[in-house]
């Protein structure tokens, strides 16, 4: 339902004074329990394009695009998409864009569109996986120079810039029309209607890619993309259609203006035909659905008001060349086609095993690599909590290895998250680790053996299932005895807690170059009044004393404490805190001795 307080926020960033978000998108944030992850990725969020780090290129270089616009008269919202040619869209400046009118082909769009028209634009390079947000108005339609026949220019004024994450891209590549007709086809075949035909709802349920266009009143509009595998777009009656909302950045730009103001245009296109199918009317965000979906915690449901279906509409032609690796199961679909136990949905908790597929890796230092795995159904646990792995046929080990890595990126993981992130440090002689840093590649599967551990101090409550955390937080580590405390810090911060606990961090490393996830570190510190973070260098300063440790812990007594690290650094650590006055209780150490 709309919100009836203004949608203007009521906390501007301390640091720019600006409003990273509005009251529905906040109000979305708390529903998933995402808002502190939100409040960090808002630093990413511009008032222009950046030329330096080439948004005009990128725009000059796409052959398509998706654009929202409203209709300020009937409140219609209207997803448009863009098949353009090199140089149709085009940044003039950092905060202007012209897009060609050739490239547009919604003639609605065309008349409806005048200066002050809200947009977004979303581009898009399909082949490399990388999208652009732009939100800003129109400012009408002029003569373009640098248009060929005198066409004219969509010229739209830029209010906002943010990059948008690239899970869910279905990558494909453009194949152009070797007789370098227009890209438009002006006479392509156009029907209205108020309902799917049964053709329209074939159509739709085979598609993998939607784009949905979002309008919050004196805010802006939005304009956004959804990817799935085949089926995830499901046809209700001929006048709805709904697909599963998976796990994205968290800041909620659809579903926040959706909070407030319920119009949203959807389109289909389908990239084979050059045919699409666009639809304006209502939508809602099901933040309590069955479970119909795997992979999600919700879903949008759409009421169709309005339907245009234009076939043959562009001579642009794309051939899909992989799905998203980050795609979950369609239930009754997927699974279906499988006869394998660790595909199978039906095993949840401690039930393992699950195949788990590397689809990214990063390299933080020059002994860590962080390596994503997605797993086709979500998972819950908490932060500091770890995994085992199974790797089959390592050359030079056994027919089977288990290795078990804390899970170190956790802002969706009480709700439940397909992608899990291990962070690896390459150790002599270590056989697992080693050849993960020598020799994995993105596609290997392994198989996820299980999830556990105690080394957490973010807990459940029993009745309301909201996060706890002590009010006094201790986190020592050592090397790569860091992860399941990062975890912890990642935590905090994703579940808003930062104002519920007093952390004080304190890491031991030898080198400083090999300091993980330092940057992030310290920002969070300078960004956190509660939150202290110490790291000791012991190639220059010595190893950590008893009296450093001493006078970087306040309150001994009340801190709950969690060590991690070498077994001699733990022994002795837990031996200092416990001189320094920390109850013994209070101290919390694990190892990985399997």
């Amino acid at each position: 339902m709309p919100n009836e307080e203004s949608n203007k926020p009521s906390n501007p960033d301390k640091n720019t004074g600006k409003f990273p978000y509005h009251q529905g998108e906040l109000a979305a944030q708390d529903k998933a329990g995402t808002r502190g992850a939100a409040s960090e990725l808002a630093a990413g969020k511009r008032s222009a394009l950046n030329f330096l780090a080439n948004h005009d290129a990128f725009l000059a270089a796409q052959s398509f695009a998706a654009m929202t616009s409203v209709d300020l008269n009937t409140g219609n919202v209207w997803l448009t998409p863009l098949f353009a040619k090199a140089g149709d869209l085009s940044a003039v400046t950092e905060n202007e864009i012209v897009i060609s009118s050739q490239s547009i082909p919604d003639n609605d769009m065309l008349n409806t569109v005048e200066s002050g028209t809200p947009f977004s634009l979303l581009g898009i390079d399909l082949n490399r996986r990388i999208r652009h947000r732009i939100n800003g108005v129109a400012l009408g339609f002029e003569e373009s120079s640098f248009e060929e026949n005198n066409g004219r220019g969509l010229h739209l004024q830029v209010n906002e810039y943010t990059p948008n994450c690239p899970k869910y891209i279905n990558r494909r590549e453009i194949i152009l029309d070797a007789n370098n007709v227009e890209s438009i086809n002006r006479r392509a075949k156009r029907e209205e209607r108020t309902s799917l035909t049964k053709e329209d709802q074939d159509f739709i349920q085979a598609m993998d890619t939607l784009w949905i266009g979002s309008y919050a009143p004196d805010i802006g509009a939005d304009c956004n993309h959804r990817g799935g595998k085949p089926g995830f777009i499901r046809v209700t009656s001929p006048t709805t259609i709904e697909w599963p909302e998976y796990r994205g950045n968290g800041m909620f730009f659809t579903s926040g203006n959706l909070e407030v103001n319920d119009r949203a245009g959807v389109t289909v296109v389908d990239f084979e035909t050059g045919s699409m199918i666009q639809m304006t009317g209502r939508a809602l965000v099901d933040w309590d659905h069955d479970g119909r979906y795997e992979g999600a915690s919700r879903a949008i449901v759409f009421h169709i008001e309005r339907i245009v279906r234009t076939d043959n509409v562009t001579s642009h032609r794309w051939r899909r060349l992989d799905y998203s690796p980050y795609n979950p199961a369609i239930l009754g679909k997927d699974s279906a086609n499988s006869d394998s136990a660790i595909d199978d949905p039906s095993i949840n908790g401690n039930e393992r095993p699950i195949k788990a597929t590397l689809v990214k890796i990063v390299e933080e230092t020059e002994t860590v690599k962080t390596f994503r795995f997605v797993v086709s159904h979500r998972i819950a646990f908490l932060p500091g909590q770890y995994a085992s792995f199974e790797f089959n046929n390592i050359p030079g080990g056994a027919a089977s290895e288990v290795r078990t890595w804390t899970l170190s990126e956790t802002p969706n993981s009480l709700n439940g998250d397909n992608t899990l992130d291990i962070s690896v440090k390459r150790v002599p002689n270590g056989l697992v680790t080693n050849w993960l840093h020598d020799h994995a590649e993105l596609g290997l599967e392994v198989v996820l053996k299980g999830i556990q551990g105690e080394m957490t101090a973010i807990t459940l409550d029993a009745d309301t299932q909201t996060p706890l955390v002590p009010e006094q937080l201790l986190l020592l580590s050592a090397g790569i005895g860091i992860t399941p405390n990062l975890a912890m810090v990642r935590g905090i911060g994703a579940f808003s807690l930062q104002d519920k606990t007093k952390v004080t961090m304190i890491h031991v490393e030898r080198y400083q170059r090999h300091l993980l996830s330092h940057h992030e570190l310290v920002r969070r510190s300078n960004n956190y009044p509660d939150f202290s973070y110490t790291n000791i260098i012991t190639s220059e300063q010595g190893r950590l004393t008893k009296v450093q440790l001493e006078a970087l812990v306040p309150n001994p007594k009340d801190q709950q404490a969690y060590v991690c690290g070498p077994a001699s650094f733990m022994e002795q650590m837990t031996e200092y805190l416990a001189s320094i006055g920390v109850p013994v209780a209070n101290i919390h150490t694990e190892a990985f001795d399997f």
